[in-house]
């Protein structure tokens, strides 16, 4: 169980991506530039539905229109976790493309988002309580297992990690290596409590712990 604030300016950088991009790559690759004074870079890779059935099970879909849960990027070498605003993800189609932006976050929890879906003006204060569940990448055919670790995850090659809720809502959980390290090292699974803050909208929220 862990709480408190996380302040995201400190944690994520700004992108500038919009949806033409996601629509424009789902072949070949994009190539990089510059905009703003951020450096845009390309990641290629399979889009990723995750989200929650009718039974409560966590199921994952690389072939989809809408993403009731959230969605994520499994590229050649490490898989990020999408936020944009609700025009772009109802736009957004599972399957191999290449998305430009900027990935933020660290090798226990990457991210890929929009400007306007990490505003920090955008962010509340919340508390989040659900079924810790990581998301085990293959690289090689592009894929995410989803699994509720009976032990400590942190020996675990990088994966990301979502928190679902009794209610079906799925979040990807970010913050800063210690804080994505202590739940890693945590054997509590069902029932955590966690505390910071959200942004994003739905196929895209982001929870930041600490």
């Amino acid at each position: 169980m862990f709480r408190g604030a996380l302040t995201l300016s400190m944690l994520v950088l700004a992108l500038t991506l919009a949806l033409p991009v996601f629509a424009a790559h789902h072949e070949g690759k994009a190539d990089d530039s510059k905009n703003g004074g951020d450096k845009m870079a390309a990641m290629e890779g399979t889009l990723i539905c995750v989200q929650v059935d009718e039974e409560g099970n966590v199921q994952t879909m690389a072939e989809f229109t809408e993403c009731t849960g959230t969605v994520v990027m499994v590229g050649s070498d490490k898989a990020a976790a999408v936020a944009a605003n609700k025009d772009d993800m109802k736009g957004m189609k599972g399957g191999k493309q290449t998305v430009n932006g900027e990935i933020a976050g660290h090798t226990r929890g990457w991210i890929l988002g929009t400007a306007s879906a990490l505003d920090e003006s955008g962010a509340k204060e919340a508390s989040v309580s659900g079924t810790l569940v990581c998301l085990l990448p293959n690289y090689e055919d592009g894929s995410v297992q989803p699994v509720v670790a009976t032990s400590p995850c942190g020996e675990k090659d990088q994966h990301l990690h979502v928190v679902t809720t009794s209610g079906g809502q799925v979040y990807a959980l970010h913050g800063s290596e210690e804080a994505i390290s202590k739940l890693e090292s945590s054997t509590d699974r069902n029932n955590v409590e966690l505390q910071g803050k959200i942004q994003g909208d739905q196929g895209a929220w982001v929870l930041y712990v600490n």
